[in-house]
């Protein structure tokens, strides 16, 4: 009965080994996962036994991450939830002998890798991340420092959740993309806007901000001097967390109807460092409502992309502020 087990054993973890890279010879036992100062993680890189992958990494010049391969922001959310998973994951048990096989096996032939780096190409940390407890209250994982493969996985939990530590670690770069259009925290990142209105062209201004001066432009591009100059600079402060909520998977027909119509509003912003974005905005119409238009969601195209996204009505709202908002007062 040992021998048959002994058996089984090498065996199990000789097919465990065959899905990873460079395993030196040897005993280890590893189980310190935790990443003591995640400020040190410059990328990680999530893939599964289904040939999916995705790599986020953090921007040479700035504290953003980005989605390697593409023009896309990570989602700060999503990063940020990692790295305290990445600092807070404790060993909670070992794997019980009698379900050691079993464990093995399944981490052999259905897994999500993690592979962690701090400061160069080469991982720090790597996690092979296997299914939940019958109780989900931990998570079966196996580590790897360096070529240094476990020898034995073990019972991982992150204090105070409830769950699986895997459904944290996706591969679908919808999920891993911000939803945010719009970033701006300070408003004096902010060079210049413009707002524009076709249902009501003379309601259009742009609003220029430079050196802590505020200025304030009609549709003809002429300079206004009687304004409340406090709500155009508090205005500027809306562009902080301005996202979409949904990525619309159209048909090219159906979207094209759309980009064709003449957006209801339009946003033109320039920042400090030029960059620009340009946004369409386009109401939903509805039948069923009092108005005629959806009250909970719009249309938006960024950047004049073949993408149709849609964004919740009341997170863009304070963005259709007319000119007559400010100027009301002096006429």
């Amino acid at each position: 009965m040992h021998k048959t087990f002994f058996r089984v054993t090498i065996y199990s973890w000789l097919l465990f080994s065959l899905f990873s890279c460079n395993n030196d010879s040897g005993y280890y036992d590893l189980k310190d996962f935790a990443i003591k100062d995640t400020s040190k993680v410059i990328k990680f890189k999530i893939s599964d036994t289904e040939d999916n992958s995705i790599v986020i990494s953090r921007s040479v010049n700035s504290n953003k991450w980005i989605i390697e391969g593409s023009k896309y922001t990570a989602n700060k959310s999503s990063v940020d939830l990692l790295m305290e998973t990445f600092y807070r994951i404790r060993v909670k048990q070992d794997v019980p002998k009698s379900a050691f096989n079993t464990v093995i096996n399944r981490l052999s032939v259905r897994h999500k890798k993690v592979e962690i780096f701090i400061e160069n190409d080469k991982a720090f940390k790597t996690w092979f991340i296997g299914s939940p407890t019958q109780d989900h209250l931990g998570t079966y994982m196996l580590l790897q420092n360096g070529n240094n493969k476990s020898s034995k996985p073990y019972i991982t939990y992150k204090p105070g959740m409830y769950g699986s530590l895997d459904v944290r670690f996706f591969t679908d770069w919808k999920g891993w993309r911000s939803p945010r259009v719009f970033n701006y925290p300070n408003p004096k990142s902010i060079k210049n806007i413009s707002v524009k209105f076709s249902e009501k062209p003379k309601e259009s201004y742009t609003i220029s901000y430079k050196d802590d001066t505020i200025k304030l432009f009609d549709l003809d591009n002429k300079e206004l001097s009687n304004y409340d100059s406090i709500q155009v600079k508090h205005y500027l402060s809306h562009f902080e967390n301005v996202s979409y909520n949904k990525i619309m998977f159209e048909k090219q027909n159906v979207m094209d109807s759309i980009f064709q119509n003449k957006p209801h509003y339009y946003f033109e912003l320039t920042d400090s460092s030029s960059k620009v974005t340009k946004v369409e905005f386009w109401k939903i119409k509805d039948i069923d409502s009092s108005t005629g238009w959806d009250a909970e969601h719009g249309y938006i195209r960024v950047n004049k992309n073949n993408e149709l996204l849609r964004a919740q009505y009341f997170n863009w709202e304070i963005l259709f502020k007319p000119l007559s908002f400010y100027t009301r007062r002096y006429y």
